[in-house]
C-alpha cells in the first residue's frame, strides 16, 4: 500500500513568481492556477505536492472539501411529463362487466381491508414529539480529505527525488539561482538544497548506492586504474601539481593508500565482529601528508601495498556470502561493508582522476 502524499501549503508574497520558480527552474508541473483565488497547485517530478497562496487567510481544508462536493453532486433526474391515459370504450365496457359481477361480501373485504390500511398510516404519523423542530438542519463532522495538509514554515524542507544533481545545480545556477548547497554522506545519498523566493527550501535527495556488483568491480579495478595513472612517470613528475593548494601526484598516492589501510581496518572489524563499535575518527588528511613526509617518500612499496589490500579484502568477501551486510557501529552510525567499500573505491577513482588530469595539464 502506496503512503499518501501530503499537501503542502506555502503562503507567499507574489503567486505568479512564485509559479514561475517553481515550473521554469524547478520543474514542477501546475495542476491547477486560479488567480481569484490567490492560489495554484503544482507537482513535482516524482515528489512534493505543494499548494501556493497568496492569500494568508485562505482556509485550503474547506478549498477541497468544497471542490470535492461539487464533483460528487449527483446530476437531478429530468422530470418526466404527465402521463395521460386513455380508455378505449372495450375497456370501459369490460370493466363494467366485471363489476357488476363482484358479490356484495367481496366488496365489503376490499372495503374493510382499505380501511384497515388507513388506520395504520394513521398510527405512523409522528406525533408532536416525533417531528423535526422547525429551522433545526441536519448536522455532521465535516468530510475527511483524502490525504493529510501541512502548512510548511521556513525551517521544514520540501522533499523531491533528484538525479544528476551537480548538473542540475550548473543549470539552476545559469538560470540565477544562488545560495544552493550540496550536502553529500559519502556512498548513501547527495542532497541538493535549493532555496525559493519565499524562503522555503526545496531539498533534491539522490542516491549514490550502487548495486553490490557494481562495488565490488569497481572496489577490485582500482589497483589497474592507479597503475595506469602512474605509468611512464618519471620520479621529478611524481612532484607536478596544478595548483599552488593541491597536493602533487606523489602525495596523492600517498594519502589513497593510507585512506584505504585506514578504512580497511573498519571493513576487517565490520566483518569479524559484525555490530561491533568503531567510533574513531577519520585521520587528518593534511596532519598526515606532513608528519608522514607525503612530500618525498617513494611510492612503490605504497602501490604494491594498495593492491594487497584490495586483494585481501575481495579475498575475505569471496568466503562470507552475507559480507557485504555486515556493519559496525561507527561515529556516523551504522554503516554497511559495502558502503565502505564503495566509498574507498570511489574516493580513490576521484584521486585517479586528479592524476590523469595533471597529466594532461603537463602533456604527459
Amino acid at each position: 500500500m502506496s503512503e499518501i502524499q501530503p499537501l503542502l501549503v506555502l503562503r507567499v508574497t507574489d503567486l505568479e513568481a512564485s509559479v514561475s520558480f517553481y515550473r521554469d527552474k524547478l520543474g514542477f508541473s501546475v495542476e491547477w492556477l486560479d488567480e481569484e483565488m490567490q492560489a495554484a497547485r503544482l507537482v513535482a517530478p516524482g515528489g512534493a505536492d505543494i499548494l501556493l497562496t497568496s492569500d494568508p487567510d485562505l482556509d485550503i481544508a474547506s478549498l477541497f472539501r468544497a471542490e470535492k462536493g461539487a464533483e460528487s453532486a449527483p446530476e437531478a433526474d429530468p422530470v418526466p411529463e404527465k402521463l395521460t391515459l386513455t380508455k378505449g370504450a372495450d375497456e370501459e365496457a369490460w370493466e363494467s362487466s366485471v363489476s357488476d359481477e363482484i358479490p356484495d361480501a367481496l366488496e365489503e373485504a376490499v372495503k374493510g381491508e382499505q380501511d384497515r390500511q388507513a388506520e395504520g398510516l394513521d398510527e405512523a404519523d409522528p406525533g408532536p414529539e416525533d417531528e423535526v423542530p422547525a429551522g433545526r438542519a441536519e448536522t455532521s463532522e465535516p468530510e475527511e480529505l483524502p490525504f493529510p495538509i501541512v502548512e510548511l514554515t521556513k525551517e521544514d524542507r520540501i522533499e523531491c527525488e533528484g538525479e544528476n544533481l551537480l548538473v542540475f545545480q550548473e543549470r539552476l545556477a545559469a538560470l540565477g539561482v544562488h545560495d544552493m548547497l550540496l550536502e553529500e554522506t559519502p556512498g548513501i545519498e547527495q542532497t541538493l538544497l535549493v532555496p525559493d523566493p519565499d524562503g522555503y527550501t526545496v531539498a533534491f535527495r539522490e542516491s549514490l548506492r550502487m548495486s553490490d556488483e557494481d562495488v565490488i568491480a569497481l572496489y577490485r579495478k582500482g589497483p589497474d586504474l592507479l597503475d595506469g595513472a602512474i605509468m611512464g612517470l618519471r620520479e621529478d613528475d611524481l612532484n607536478l601539481l596544478v595548483e599552488e593548494d593541491e597536493w602533487t601526484i606523489r602525495q596523492t598516492v600517498l594519502h589513497m593508500v593510507d585512506f584505504d589501510l585506514e578504512m580497511t581496518q573498519r571493513i576487517k572489524w565490520a566483518l569479524a565482529e559484525p555490530g561491533r563499535e568503531y567510533k574513531l575518527p577519520l585521520f587528518d588528511p593534511d596532519d598526515w601528508a606532513e608528519t608522514l613526509d607525503y612530500a618525498n617518500r617513494p611510492i612503490q612499496a605504497e602501490v604494491a601495498t594498495f593492491r594487497l589490500i584490495r586483494d585481501h579484502v575481495l579475498t575475505i568477501c569471496e568466503h562470507l556470502p552475507d559480507a557485504l551486510d555486515r556493519s559496525l557501529v561507527s561515529e556516523q552510525g551504522t554503516v554497511e561493508v559495502r558502503t565502505m567499500m564503495q566509498v574507498v573505491a570511489e574516493t580513490a577513482r576521484e584521486h585517479i582522476q586528479n592524476i590523469l588530469r595533471t597529466r594532461r595539464v603537463y602533456g604527459l
